[in-house]
């Protein structure tokens, strides 16, 4: 494609489902709906294959071609970063190969995961990823899911190296979080994947968010940044708020089922959960949209 976009690794950003056919393939004309719904809502950039896009239950093929429908379809209107996290450095190899061959502008690779390993580990897995393949690089920090922490000092360690150019921070801990920004953010592009940190995120120097909530309310998300940007705080703060239902209502049944459904609702449809994960009751459902509704994110 050609594109010679500098990487902005800052703003709202959206971790998009993988929108599945009946059959549990990739959707790709749903997958175009998806992009275009985000591009013109406002949002600074797409991350397929995060945790919302269900993709360790993806095979290579599937993650290949889900990548090539995003990047195809936001050609070149905002960045896009490809998941490619697998415990196995080999693969995670191979897997940014096909994201670069897909048209991606950067990779998001969690430490592995199943098998824990040490600080130096996890150094010596981001070193030996970034080292061999061929586009930008940034951590998935997501403790909760993979039961592994890359810490603070590992984190610094990498950025001081100009290995990695950015992290996704996935926790609700705030210290963590200031922890992080205090020592990197001068070298490195430090997003929150939290929702509820957002704000504070941005108060503390770090570039952004990528926002499951963005899914459902992408130009409520974008306003957190926009508003800030310009120094209209409370404008921000109140964005920030108004995501509350969605934070809530992502919470029912086991993610990213409800994130699934909501986007059914709100008139986006991307299909089914991949197998075996298993979608909402009808009493979840109702639950999800009264909060969806109480926000006044359904009519």
């Amino acid at each position: 494609m050609g594109r010679t976009m500098k990487l902005k690794l800052e703003g709202i950003w959206t971790p998009i489902p993988t929108p599945l056919t009946k059959q549990g393939k990739v959707d790709a004309s749903a997958t175009r709906r998806v992009v275009d719904f985000h591009i013109e809502a406002g949002i600074d950039g797409l991350l397929p294959l995060g945790t919302s896009g269900e993709f360790a239950l993806l095979s290579r093929e599937e993650r290949s071609a889900l990548v090539r429908a995003v990047t195809d379809q936001a050609n070149g209107r905002v960045p896009v970063v490809a998941g490619v996290s697998d415990p196995s450095i080999e693969n995670v190899v191979q897997l940014s190969a096909d994201a670069k061959k897909a048209g991606a502008d950067a990779v998001l690779v969690t430490p592995p995961y199943y098998f824990t390993t040490t600080d130096e580990g996890h150094y010596l897995h981001f070193k030996t990823i970034s080292e061999a393949i061929d586009l930008p690089l940034l951590i998935y920090n997501i403790p909760e899911w993979t039961h592994s922490f890359v810490t603070p000092e590992t984190v610094q360690r990498l950025a001081d190296e100009k290995l990695v150019v950015g992290m996704k921070y996935t926790e609700n801990n705030l210290l963590n979080l200031i922890r992080f920004l205090k020592r990197s953010r001068t070298k490195m592009s430090i997003l929150t994947g939290s929702d509820a940190l957002a704000y504070a995120n941005l108060e503390f120097g770090g570039t952004g968010a990528i926002m499951g909530t963005a899914n459902v309310a992408p130009r409520v998300a974008s306003e957190i940044f926009d508003n800030h940007r310009k120094g209209n705080l409370a404008m921000a703060k109140e964005a920030q708020e108004k995501l509350l239902p969605i934070i809530d209502a992502f919470a029912i049944g086991k993610y990213p089922a409800a994130l699934k459904e909501a986007m059914s609702m709100i008139g986006m449809p991307v299909g089914p959960l991949k197998e075996p994960l298993q979608s909402l009751s009808t009493a979840e459902k109702r639950i999800v949209a009264g909060l969806l509704r109480s926000g006044g994110f359904l009519s």
